[in-house]
């Protein structure tokens, strides 16, 4: 079943076209219309165009996201747990043995072993301001 409309309003499938252009982001839907007129046209291809610079504004902003992401994934994991109970031993040979303890229980832990990894940089941070 073949369903036809034909509709006498040039104006109104201009109307259409450029609504479906700018839902679809497709150029080519304006050039096939029978009402297709050169004015709809440049103007769907400017807005065309924005709506492509807008994606790639869109893409950079998600790649420097995820860029940022990675440079923090990576900051996080600098640190080792040799690193780590080098510091705190330091700690501790200073006279700093509550304060290390503290630090760990703060964490959650009794020992260093026990402190997740991902913790290690907010453990460093915190073990710098104590000296």
């Amino acid at each position: 079943m073949d369903i036809n409309i034909n509709i006498e309003a040039p104006a109104l499938v201009d109307a259409i076209n450029a609504l479906a252009v700018a839902i679809a982001g497709n150029i080519e839907l304006l050039l096939d219309g029978p009402g297709a007129r050169a004015n709809v046209t440049e103007t769907a291809k400017s807005v065309t165009k924005e709506a492509e610079t807008v994606n790639e504004t869109a893409k950079n902003v998600t790649k420097d996201a995820e860029t940022e992401t990675k440079t923090e994934t990576k900051t996080a994991s600098t640190f080792t747990l040799e690193q780590v109970r080098a510091k705190l031993a330091d700690l501790s040979r200073s006279g700093k043995q509550a304060e290390v303890k503290a630090l760990l229980n703060k964490l959650g832990a009794k020992k260093l072993t026990e402190v997740p990894e991902d913790k290690y940089p907010e453990l460093m941070r915190e073990a710098e301001a104590i000296q």
